[in-house]
């Protein structure tokens, strides 16, 4: 039994062992009688944008006065983040009971820390009698340990490289394990628009006899002001990638045919942030998990409604496609760092830079000092792997007059 958050959390954390299927996580829970099957759950796959639809819909949500549960990865701030209630983490007391409550299981059936996030989520979304529960997939779909619920409805963003080592290396593999959260009967809504995805989402839903619903992403004008299913909605502060996120929540909540008028919906949407994406940290500082090329390519897009020049601070991990995300970097950017950060899989400086000219700054607060000293009335933006501007965001919010 851990008597401290922090002991705990640091054992929690070291089991780092993925393995990769789900029966045994399946296999646990029938051992005490599936009760992931007592929540009613929103499944959310996709690429990119996961996350931030995942808090989209959960704002709508509560914005009708529901109480909703969220379960995300990984965390940007603190482990807690993962587990939501309305928006507010779990506390570090709940945590610790769950904890302490669920060790017993870890070893017994060779648990990962993502494996027992997803255990404790669950009987804390029960304990806590929660309306809806919105699920974001860690990695993939198929073989994710989310994928244990029955969802009311799924939804995938899009579909993109990346993980491939794992999901595959093309479009339409990495999309079939996207689609094994696609449920029997389960609507499934998606804004991708690729046929060689949407010709695998089509099947599947056509084997599973689960309805397909094309979200269609509308068109914006100005600060990003579009209308969507009958909401208008004016994004400020926020990401063009936002645009596609937050029409897909949108239809995801009407189509659960709830009473929440669309002007609740407006304001839900536009008083909505999801931490580290195209998050204004400071005056013209911006920090943004662009963590993959689609990902980098859309924060591209974003930097259009940003004064110049733009100084851009970049680290990845070693498993990314990091050479692509440098070049598209670099060739946006008036002046690009590259840099690195304490973590077991991040690649060095050195590499990623390569043969670009890219300002090499090992010590990343170093490379956000130089950015700050370079931005004069332009602007500054953090982005890289979600780890990476987990301690980037850290960093900028201890620092004091940094305009």
């Amino acid at each position: 039994m851990y008597l401290n958050i922090e002991e705990a959390l640091a054992v929690l954390q070291s089991r780092r062992n993925m393995v990769l299927g789900i029966d045994h996580f399946k296999a646990l829970l029938e051992t005490i009688n599936n009760p992931q099957n007592k929540l009613k759950c929103i499944h959310i796959g996709g690429t990119n944008g996961k996350g931030s639809t995942t808090n989209y819909v959960r704002a709508i949500l509560e914005s009708g006065g529901y109480k909703v549960g969220t379960f995300t990865s990984p965390h940007l701030i603190a482990h807690n983040d993962r587990i939501r209630i309305n928006n507010i983490p779990i506390s570090d007391d709940k945590l610790l009971h769950y904890i302490n409550e669920s060790f017993g299981l870890w070893d017994k059936h060779n648990l990962s820390m993502f494996e027992i996030d997803m255990l404790i989520s669950i009987q804390y979304f029960i304990d806590e009698a929660v309306d809806y529960v919105v699920y974001e997939v860690g990695l993939g779909g198929r073989l994710d340990a989310t994928n244990v619920i029955m969802p009311i409805v799924s939804a995938i963003t899009n579909v993109d490289y990346d993980h491939m080592n794992i999901l595959g290396n093309t479009l339409e593999k990495i999309a079939f394990e996207k689609a094994g959260i696609i449920k029997e009967g389960v609507p499934l809504l998606t804004t991708e628009v690729k046929d060689a995805v949407r010709f695998v989402f089509e099947d599947i839903c056509e084997k599973r006899k689960a309805p397909y619903i094309q979200v269609k992403v509308p068109q914006y004008t100005g600060y990003y002001h579009f209308i969507h299913e009958g909401v208008e909605v004016d994004l400020v502060d926020q990401g063009i990638y936002q645009v596609e996120n937050a029409s897909l929540a949108i239809s995801i909540v009407k189509w659960l045919n709830l009473d929440i008028d669309n002007l609740k919906i407006k304001e839900a949407i536009e008083k909505t942030h999801w931490q580290g994406r195209f998050e204004k940290v400071a005056p013209s500082i911006y920090i943004d998990g662009a963590h993959n090329i689609k990902g980098v390519q859309k924060l591209v897009q974003s930097l259009a409604s940003l004064p110049k020049p733009w100084i851009i601070v970049f680290s990845a991990l070693g498993d990314k496609d990091h050479d692509e995300m440098v070049h598209i970097l670099n060739e946006n950017a008036d002046t690009l760092i590259v840099s690195e950060f304490d973590f077991y899989r991040a690649e060095s400086a050195e590499i990623l830079a390569h043969d670009t000219g890219a300002m090499v700054i090992k010590d990343y607060k170093e490379a956000i000092q130089k950015g700050i000293s370079l931005k004069e009335n332009g602007s500054l933006i953090v982005t890289g792997s979600l780890y990476f501007i987990s301690d980037a965001r850290a960093y900028l919010l201890q620092l004091k007059g940094i305009s």
